[in-house]
């Protein structure tokens, strides 16, 4: 076998696993809109809950729910830009990351029974995340 028909070959695998790569992050993006669209109805559920008279537990929990779509909108913007330009940006998941955190301390207004040690942690998590999105955008100013 020729060299020239090795690399042929080597090429023609290696497209396929880039089509078959392309096409699981197609279908992480779609499920992750449906699951999107799925928070809209949940959020909808629970403001016409408050509509009718809840507690304003339910503005929470909307809030939750809302602040879960803005997560999931950033991963499918983290698996557009990924599929377009085959590189991560570590802002978009970093800001995921920070979304994550804020969602959490709105749930700790929920939750009845927080240690301090969860509220630490969960405060150094987000100025370690505020951080890195400060380095990483420095970075990019730089360059």
């Amino acid at each position: 076998m020729s060299i020239d028909m090795a690399m042929d070959k080597n090429s023609g695998v290696v497209s396929l696993l880039d089509m078959v790569e392309t096409g699981i992050y197609l279908l992480v993006a779609l499920f992750l809109g449906i699951m999107a669209l799925m928070t809209f109805f949940i959020v909808a559920l629970d403001l016409s809950q408050f509509v009718s008279g809840a507690s304003l537990d339910i503005i929470d929990m909307a809030l939750n729910s809302l602040l879960v779509t803005l997560i999931i909108a950033a991963l499918i913007q983290t698996v557009i830009v990924y599929i377009k330009v085959r590189t991560l940006d570590l802002r978009l998941i970093l800001s995921v990351g920070l979304t994550a955190m804020i969602r959490r301390v709105l749930v700790f207004g929920v939750e009845k029974t927080i240690t301090w040690e969860q509220m630490a942690v969960t405060a150094l998590l987000i100025l370690v995340i505020i951080l890195g999105i400060w380095l990483v955008g420095d970075k990019k100013a730089q360059a």
